[in-house]
């Protein structure tokens, strides 16, 4: 009887002196996720990379001794529902996980358990700290305007894990606590724009007076909401006053111009036209800008060849 007294007494007493464990876990007080700057086209193609950050949370040493009923929970709550959206009102769906692959994902107010065996795994963690990241992904392609688009998420973190077994495997020593993380989640809209133009072809003719105008168009599109100007470079004669010039590459030259549509003002860098209506963010150009192209009909025919000259679109925004 005596024996098994001291037996307890003898447990009771290593128990007691088992180390209070120190708080291993901090919860930092907010997190940035930034999608960086990208293009209305790169939204609209779904080619805006997913980023991650932190989710708030880190212990050390919270895997030594991980049990079943070891937790770290995140419950997050997301102020536009996850949605990013700009001051207007437009808007972008996005995804927020605790992996890579989008396969624990958040949803309003329900929870991501990290000490999940499978979400480690997939996360690579078995060491002796525990790090929480956070992924996001654009899961939409909307024609979106430029600006800055956000959203606010709430992460709520519970966790308890244990900090030291007895010889049993019990858990003698368990942290619990909990902690909030604000998160912001951001990405910035930037204008583009996209253009095609058609060479234009004078034709042949004996004499430079049996040259015609030609008239044709460049095709534009820029990021919706854009406002933006054009006009074409000087060419090879690097002005475009009085005359650009085309060349047969042997030292003669044609003289012609570039002008507005309507044929009397020379359209160059120094005279750019801003376009009235805003881009669309169309996919493919659709706003078209016409030109009147004319060669000099009162200089000397040049000799006979192939006359060429290389200018370029330029357009602003």
């Amino acid at each position: 009887m005596s024996l098994i007294v001291r037996l307890l007494v003898a447990l009771v007493a290593l128990m007691i002196s088992a180390p209070a464990a120190a708080a291993n876990c901090t919860v930092s007080a907010s997190s940035n996720v930034n999608l960086g700057n990208q293009t209305s086209y790169a939204v609209l193609a779904g080619t805006v990379p997913a980023v991650s950050a932190s989710a708030g949370l880190i212990c050390s040493g919270a895997l030594l001794n991980l049990l079943s009923a070891d937790y770290a929970r995140a419950t997050a709550s997301s102020a536009n529902g996850f949605t990013l959206r700009n001051a207007s009102g437009d808007a972008i769906v996005y995804r927020l996980s605790a992996d890579p692959n989008g396969t624990y994902n958040f949803s309003q107010g329900a929870s991501v358990d990290y000490l999940n065996p499978q979400l480690l795994s997939l996360l690579g963690l078995g060491g002796s700290d525990l790090s929480t990241p956070l992924y996001a992904k654009l899961t939409a392609t909307p024609n979106l305007p430029a600006g800055t688009y956000t959203d606010t998420v709430t992460v709520t973190w519970q966790w308890s894990i244990c900090r030291g077994i007895g010889a049993l495997g019990a858990c003698i020593v368990r942290e619990t606590g909990t902690g909030t993380t604000l998160v912001t989640v951001v990405l910035t809209v930037t204008k583009d724009c996209r253009l095609t133009a058609p060479p234009v072809s004078f034709g042949s003719a004996p004499l430079v007076s049996r040259f015609a105008a030609v008239t044709q168009a460049v095709q534009i599109a820029c990021t919706k909401g854009a406002t933006y100007s054009v006009s074409f470079t000087a060419g090879s004669a690097g002005t475009a006053r009085p005359w650009r010039t085309m060349s047969d590459g042997a030292g003669h030259t044609l003289r012609y111009n570039i002008y507005r549509p309507d044929g009397t003002t020379v359209w160059d860098e120094s005279n750019p036209l801003t376009v009235t209506s805003s881009g669309t963010g169309a996919i493919s150009p659709d706003q078209s800008q016409a030109y009147v192209a004319k060669i000099d009909t009162s200089q000397a025919t040049p000799p006979a060849g192939s006359y060429a000259d290389t200018i370029s679109v330029l357009v602003t925004f």
